[in-house]
């Protein structure tokens, strides 16, 4: 009687569900995490790059006396210079006018700011155009 009973106890799939869901949920979190993590990366690379486009036509078709680094910086949005954005316009050339922008990256979703994994990555995006 007694080892009918301890057969059915062992047998019992019932929580197993939840416990592989236990088990898999952080490993899932992590991933989608990872990927939302990437995308914000991924945008602010595009930001970075159009800005530096922008900023090198506008230097391209008007003078360095005109030179506005806030529109470069609203091409850049939403990153800002109080985020560390870096713009650095170079007319050295006199055919060419070259535009650099950088940007270092903060992690937003993953907790990876507190580890010592070395700087940040720095996003910078690079134009360079003739002078008309």
């Amino acid at each position: 009687m007694m080892g009918g009973r301890l057969r059915q106890v062992l047998s019992d799939q019932r929580g197993a569900t939840a416990l592989e869901f236990a088990i898999l949920a952080p490993l899932l979190l992590a991933i989608v995490a990872g990927m939302v993590e990437f995308g914000l990366i991924f945008q602010a690379d595009l930001a970075v790059t159009s800005a530096a486009r922008e900023g090198a036509r506008l230097l391209a078709v008007q003078d360095g006396a005109k030179w506005d680094a806030g529109v470069v910086e609203q091409a850049a949005y939403p990153l800002t210079a109080g985020d560390g954005l870096t713009i650095t316009p170079n007319t050295a050339s006199s055919d060419f006018v070259v535009v650099t922008v950088s940007y270092p990256w903060t992690w937003r979703i993953l907790p990876l700011n507190n580890l010592n994994l070395g700087d940040p990555p720095v996003l910078v995006g690079r134009a360079t155009m003739r002078k008309e």
